[in-house]
């Protein structure tokens, strides 16, 4: 429960975006958190550069000496839950994951009955654009592009035109990469040198957390790699503020903390399997979780982390009730069998603690 308190008082990802675009477009868009300070911004400086590298956690690079840690500034914290398309979506909207109503890595609509990986949308690639409350959402972007502020929008070629990226990055200008060299071919473009906002998303690190574990040889490489990047293009050119964070940090699971869960149809379980998001009978719902290691939240934990639905849009995918995990123990729901290392979604300080690394030029 300490992790519980210490996120409700920790400045935040949603924070952080709010920040920085009020800096870019040096006035007062969004409301900013006084508690988050971004120690080497200073008002002469007219560029930046927003990096978000997938994975992360400052708790998981703490031991490291490189680039990252030795221009940490601040320690903020994830989205709840501590997932990519939730904190995706709190940055590109910047607004809070159930404002925005991308609140799990799995979404389950009621009225369609209708159970949807919120990374891919595969089978509901048009469900974003097609439902009013999601379609309707304001980004970033639409908010640059009303001021004639210069962007751009750099992130995998594989994740263009699809339907998360297509949502998200709505009348964006984006650039595809392939790899860290063909990144930094971009990195010495006018148009990027010259933007007064990049925004770039990096998620190569977060897949080795996920295949070999955080603190494997194979994740070392990752993150070694990108530092050396990264020293490269920060040394570029000048007056040019970079800000670094990511999405979340990873917590590697053992075999014998993870539970395969049993149910049938009438129980719906999705969001992610550090955080559970459950509808159904409560006496089932129990009756599933009873040896499983972790609590169901209560209504004010429930509020405080992620608010309550106030219309009948949000009741449509908010769930009955939420199933914390306990530190290192993740579930199995019947629609994921992935035996991964390396997880994330949930309240531990491995997950939810993510660094807050300035560089100026």
């Amino acid at each position: 429960m300490d992790n519980y308190q210490k996120y409700l008082n920790s400045p935040n990802l949603t924070d952080l975006i709010k920040l920085l675009v009020n800096k870019v477009c040096n006035e007062s868009i969004y409301r900013e958190n006084q508690n988050l300070v971004l120690k080497k911004l200073e008002n002469s400086m007219k560029k930046i550069n927003f990096i978000l590298v997938d994975g992360l956690g400052s708790r998981n690079i703490e031991n490291l000496e490189n680039l990252f840690t030795i221009n940490q500034t601040e320690e903020i914290v994830s989205t709840f839950p501590s997932s990519t398309s939730v904190a995706l979506g709190s940055i590109n909207f910047a607004s809070k994951p159930l404002e925005n109503g991308l609140i799990g890595y799995y979404h389950f609509d009621r009225n369609l009955d209708q159970l949807i990986n919120t990374l891919n949308w595969k089978g509901s690639e048009n469900y974003l654009k097609e439902n009013d409350f999601f379609s309707s959402q304001k980004s970033i972007w639409e908010t640059f592009n009303e001021r004639d502020i210069s962007f751009n929008v750099i992130q995998p070629k594989n994740l263009l035109n699809t339907s998360l990226s297509n949502h998200i990055y709505r009348n964006a200008n984006l650039i595809g990469y392939e790899n860290l060299l063909e990144l930094e071919d971009i990195f010495s473009l006018p148009e990027v040198i010259d933007s007064p906002f990049n925004y770039l998303y990096y998620p190569v690190i977060d897949v080795a957390a996920h295949v070999y574990g955080t603190n494997s040889d194979e994740w070392n490489l990752e993150v070694s790699k990108f530092s050396e990047f990264l020293s490269k293009i920060t040394n570029n050119e000048t007056n040019r503020y970079t800000c670094i964070t990511a999405d979340h940090g990873v917590v590697n699971i053992n075999e014998k903390n993870k539970y395969k869960l049993e149910y049938d149809e009438s129980v719906k379980i999705y969001g992610d399997q550090r955080s559970v998001y459950i509808n159904g009978d409560i006496e089932k719902i129990q009756y599933i979780f009873k040896d499983i290691p972790g609590y169901f939240l209560n209504d004010n934990q429930k509020e405080s982390l992620l608010g309550l639905p106030e219309t009948d849009e949000l009741k449509n995918f908010f769930p009955d009730q939420i199933f914390l995990l306990d530190d290192e123990t993740i579930v199995f729901p019947n629609h994921l069998s992935a035996n991964l290392k390396g997880y994330h979604g949930g309240l531990s300080s491995l997950e939810i603690f993510i660094p807050l690394i300035e560089i100026v030029n």
